[in-house]
């Protein structure tokens, strides 16, 4: 039987070369060696992890405690595990990966195979989405002539049935009129996300849009008892290119959900961060109820809704803006703790 480091020299020229990210951790889980695309995919550096316990490896994993402690009790009764999981770099970038890990025969080593299936995932949400929207738009384009010119004729004649109607029968007809505005306004949206949308693009400051949103939404926030607290360490100079109309609609949308997730108050806590030099990181997390597992993948899917009185047209919205931005959107969710929101947008430097 090939020791551990017989058994690692034998293959090193493969191990090297491996078009996947391959790292080696012995029966006692430390880490024996990893390749160079194991560092690129994880974005670590193999000195600093060499000799050490593969926690430092399971803790970039963006899973429960439950799920890593399953996989885990999978891996030691099955000497095999095939799973994919979301995983959080060192330098705050998520990723989707494919891991294969099989224990060796003849040496006991456990053989962590990575892949990189991020663009594939985000390919995947990126079609589901504009199919989801395209659909949203040939129905859009549909409806509107249909229902807009009878929706016309009857604000009209409320208008006039009003002038002469008793008091009880204004009540009744003020009804009327406030639901036929409300499926105006649905209607609206729906042309809002099918078309193409006029956006006006500049180089933006968007510390000072975040900054402009949360001074608007504060009063709204104050009556609920809720503080906004605004952090920011994004590096000097860093402008986004975009529609500021359009991103505040983002964010006002961000952390108007968050009011709503929180009767009993708390703080949303909004952070402005820089990514890797090249990109810009707003999140806004809230401290209600959160969402389940299940509804986090369906949440940007148009009239998708948790709420009694919503439309589900919000987040199909947030979610065209960013990618009109060139942006991408990662939430994050702990039922009963709150949820966060991340845009993370491309930014350049001004001269």
């Amino acid at each position: 039987m090939l020791t551990k480091y017989e058994y690692k020299e034998k293959f090193d020229h493969i191990f090297q070369l491996f078009s996947s990210g391959l790292i080696f951790i012995d029966d006692k889980g430390i880490i024996l060696d990893l390749n160079s695309y194991a560092e690129k995919i994880l974005q670590i550096q193999k000195i600093d992890f060499i000799g050490k316990n593969g926690d430092h490896l399971w803790s970039m994993l963006n899973n429960t405690v439950e799920v890593k402690k399953r996989l885990i009790e999978k891996l030691i009764n099955e000497d095999y595990l095939d799973t994919h999981v979301e995983l959080n770099t060192l330098e705050r970038e998520y990723k989707y990966i494919h891991v294969l890990i099989s224990k060796q025969r003849e040496s006991g080593l456990y053989l962590v195979e990575i892949t990189d299936e991020t663009e594939k995932v985000y390919m995947k949400k990126r079609l589901d989405q504009s199919e989801s929207l395209r659909t949203l738009g040939q129905l859009a384009a549909g409806i509107a002539h249909e229902i807009r010119n009878p929706m016309t004729s009857l604000k009209g004649f409320t208008q006039l049935l009003n002038q002469n109607a008793t008091e009880d029968a204004k009540r009744y007809l003020n009804v009327i009129t406030d639901e036929i505005n409300k499926m105006e306004d649905i209607l609206t949206q729906f042309l809002h996300l099918s078309k193409p949308s006029k956006s006006q693009f500049v180089f933006l400051n968007i510390e000072d849009i975040v900054f402009e949103v949360v001074n608007f939404m504060a009063p709204q926030a104050l009556l609920k008892s809720i503080k906004l607290v605004v952090t920011s360490s994004i590096d000097k100079g860093c402008q986004v290119y975009g529609d500021s109309q359009l991103l505040k609609q983002v964010f006002i949308n961000a952390i108007k959900n968050g009011i709503e997730a929180m009767p009993n108050g708390g703080n949303i806590d909004i952070k402005i961060s820089s990514i890797r030099g090249s990109f810009v990181s707003i999140s806004i997390s809230d401290q209600g109820c959160g969402i389940e597992d299940e509804h986090i993948k369906k949440i940007f899917q148009p009239f998708f809704t948790t709420k009694s009185t919503g439309t589900g047209l919000g987040l199909s919205h947030v979610y065209k803006v960013i990618e009109e931005h060139g942006g991408n959107i990662e939430v994050r969710s702990i039922v009963g703790k709150g949820t966060t929101f991340e845009f993370i947008l491309p930014c350049q430097y001004s001269l």
